[in-house]
């Protein structure tokens, strides 16, 4: 079953259990836009099953948020006109140069090309493994692209993001629907997600431009607004935080002493994001 967001956009739910993201679904008077591949043909089949079930104006395209293998290694499954960034494409390149047995992958791994929940995630979701190599995007586009759908458009803008520099964001005006990729989130270091501020804030800065009802980031449920704008009120207290204090310890007693009250969970997130230990 489908989520829907609007009468034009839907989405199938992301899994915390696999770590698979959402696949979404804009629909327009003569054409339907697909929002990254799936994880693998296994998971696309899954999503196109869903799409069966609707009437639906011919499918015809398909944008990647960006190159990991968790939104891109569900291409082969689709006969679409698929559309990524040049740097998407081109990191994807890297992919369609190796082999998926289990050293392979554990080589991969080491040359910093997959890590370890992409190796897990491939060997949960690829079956056939021995034959199985990614697709790339047959057309690649630098800045931004216009897909006009009949009666509704996407925009498409590739923005440098603290989790890759590679995102793809899409914006549909006439729903006023931000589908966000992976971009809100951060990169995995020593075990830590990290936030660099002179990426994240920015970019932070050039999404509040857009007229935004509904974001969707790619491994939780749709959220509107008013949370667009408590994350980023507390992103920047976090980081806030962080400039004064030496330490973790330090952050939650500056916060505490600012609203006599602990920290909220995300809160310390941010803190830990930008550093604080």
């Amino acid at each position: 079953m489908l989520e829907k967001v609007t009468d034009r956009i839907y989405y199938m739910m992301p899994s915390n259990e696999t770590g698979r993201p959402l696949i979404g679904l804009v629909i327009g008077d003569d054409y339907c836009l697909i929002v990254d591949s799936g994880n693998s043909p296994k998971h696309a089949t899954e999503f196109q099953l869903e799409l069966e079930k609707m009437e639906l104006p011919q499918i015809k395209y398909l944008v990647l948020t960006h190159h990991h293998c968790d939104h891109s290694f569900g291409m082969s499954q689709w006969n679409l006109v698929s559309i990524a960034n040049h740097k998407t494409s081109e990191y994807i390149k890297a992919y369609r140069e190796i082999t998926y047995d289990d050293e392979a992958l554990e080589i991969a791994k080491q040359q910093g090309i997959l890590n370890d929940f992409f190796v897990t995630s491939i060997k949960n979701d690829i079956e056939d493994r021995n034959n199985f190599q990614p697709l790339n995007a047959e057309v690649s586009f630098d800045g931004e692209m216009m897909v006009d759908l009949g009666g509704i458009t996407c925009e498409l803008r590739h923005v440098a993001s603290p989790h890759t520099d590679d995102s793809t964001i899409i914006y549909i005006p006439e729903e006023k629907t931000l589908f966000l990729g992976d971009s809100l989130y951060g990169k995995r270091i020593d075990g830590f997600n990290s936030f660099d501020d002179e990426v994240i804030f920015p970019m932070m800065d050039f999404i509040k431009k857009y007229e935004v009802e509904h974001f969707i980031s790619s491994h939780e449920p749709a959220f509107g607004n008013n949370d667009f704008i408590l994350f980023d009120e507390h992103l920047r207290l976090g980081f806030s935080i962080t400039e004064k204090c030496s330490s973790l310890e330090a952050g939650l007693i500056e916060y505490e002493n600012q609203f006599d009250k602990e920290a909220p969970n995300d809160l310390v997130f941010f803190m830990k994001s930008f550093g604080l230990r």
